[in-house]
């Protein structure tokens, strides 16, 4: 038997163990995705870690001048909130460390595992560059280590029984506070600015992201310019955050402390991630794979026409194949879900919310479908990649060998559709045209089940 008849066979237990492994959970944070805002033994375990550096100025919403009143619920937050930084920051660092540790093993093996199959197809040459492979995301573990990117720079507290539109009105820091009428209760937002300055020799070249969270709804945006491979972690501005909490003196003080509190680590568990630079956590790594493959095969010859069809295809197949056996099955239909109906570029936290409270806000909004459905279609890339999944999920080695056969013995030009479906016909028996719509069928309801199931 052959390397490939060999990988194949590998390939296809891996199918089998990997149809019922259970898959990960993709949360757009690693603190959001540890569950750090639910978790209560965090703040009991706060004066473990190392403090917030930095003074935190308490300013009176009102005024705009220091905050002087002898309140035990500002005075309580304000000396905890340098811990909860701290810890938050620790936290962030470990499993970002991790994380990035795990992509870099697991990775490689991906890689190296796509790249030798991909060869048998006749796509030679793919591999990770050690060099460039998760630049962005390793430049940013560096500056993460080197010190914090969030400063808070204000407590700005806004006493309860003073709060009113009128009040409110022409007042800067009020700009961040409005009265919800259906909830009969004032909600407080943050907004962000993360900036990075990136000077070479001949140019300058400033990168943008703007973040915004209603701190009372954990519902935001999120809106990112493109940060370029050239990075350095110098180039890094901090990200000044001013931070308001809205206090009582008609409510118990230890339940305003904790609840505060608690709203502080839920809410820097979502704004607190300067890795959705590179890319939404819910995606990142997991595209690199098929792209990267799709990229460098787009550079090469390949005998066959229509190639803006085929490369994806193909490219997308092959990964598909290496996905399953590393991760299970359930692994390409989480991320073709994700990626169609839950990564949306402005989201941030549970939902998206754009904040516009004010005349001339006019951030974008973005949502999901409320009832996802697939419409896969064989003369589009999608579609007929999971054509070749279903066969091969079916069939196995039979179908890639004799589509590898036929892909890398061609004399001249040929249609890739022609093939394929050649190969689909031999394999199966059933008429091409027939098993590819019951296929379409068959991967449309699953990808389906599975992402309500999820």
């Amino acid at each position: 038997m052959n390397a490939f008849g060999r990988s194949i066979i590998k390939l296809s237990f891996g199918i089998l163990v990997g149809i019922w492994a259970g898959s990960a959970v993709w949360s757009q944070s690693a603190l959001s995705e540890a569950g750090i805002g639910d978790d209560d033994q965090f703040l009991v375990e706060l004066e473990a870690y190392v403090k917030y550096g930095g003074n935190i100025d308490v300013i009176d919403g009102m005024t705009g001048k220091k905050y002087t009143r002898d309140n035990p619920v500002v005075k309580a937050v304000h000396s905890n909130l340098p811990k909860i930084m701290g810890g938050l920051h620790k936290k962030l660092l470990e499993l970002e460390a991790n994380h990035m540790k795990y992509q870099m093993t697991e990775g490689i093996s991906h890689a190296q595992k796509l790249g030798d199959l991909a060869k048998l197809f006749g796509i030679k040459g793919f591999r990770l560059e050690s060099d460039t492979w998760l630049r962005k995301e390793r430049t940013i573990l560096a500056r993460l280590r080197d010190r914090p990117f969030f400063k808070i720079k204000e407590i700005v507290v806004w006493e309860e029984d003073e709060l009113s539109a009128i009040a409110l009105r022409s007042n800067e820091r009020g700009k961040n506070l409005r009265f919800n009428g259906d909830t009969n209760s004032w909600e407080r937002r943050v907004l962000t600015e993360w900036e990075v300055n990136i000077r070479s020799r001949n140019r300058f070249k400033r990168v943008n992201k703007w973040q915004g969270l209603n701190l009372d709804t954990n519902r935001g945006f999120h809106i990112s310019d493109t940060l370029p491979g050239n990075v350095y972690t110098s180039a890094f501005r901090e990200v000044n955050v001013y931070y308001p909490i809205i206090v009582s003196r008609n409510e118990d003080p230890e339940e305003q402390i904790q609840s505060l509190q608690r709203q502080i680590v839920k809410n820097l568990s979502y704004l607190y991630d300067p890795f959705s630079w590179a890319a939404r956590r819910n995606t990142r790594f997991r595209t690199k794979y098929a792209r990267g493959l799709t990229s460098h095969m787009s550079k090469m010859g390949y005998r066959v026409h229509d190639r803006e069809w085929f490369d994806p295809v193909i490219c997308h197949f092959l990964n598909d194949m290496v996905t399953v056996e590393m991760y299970g099955l359930e692994e390409v239909y989480n991320l073709f879900g994700t990626q169609r109906w839950e990564n949306s570029r402005y989201l941030l936290g549970k939902s998206m919310d754009p904040l516009n409270w004010h005349e001339g806000e006019g951030r974008p909004s973005s949502s999901g479908p409320r009832n996802p459905k697939v419409n896969l279609k064989f003369d589009r890339p999608d579609g007929a990649r999971f054509v070749m999944l279903d066969m091969y999920l079916r069939y196995g080695y039979s179908f890639a060998e004799n589509l590898r056969g036929k892909l890398t013995n061609l004399k001249k030009k040929e249609d890739p559709k022609a093939i394929i479906k050649q190969a689909i016909e031999e394999v199966s028996g059933v008429p091409a045209d027939t098993y590819i719509q019951a296929a379409l069928d068959a991967q449309s309801k699953s990808v389906i089940q599975y992402w309500k199931k999820f």
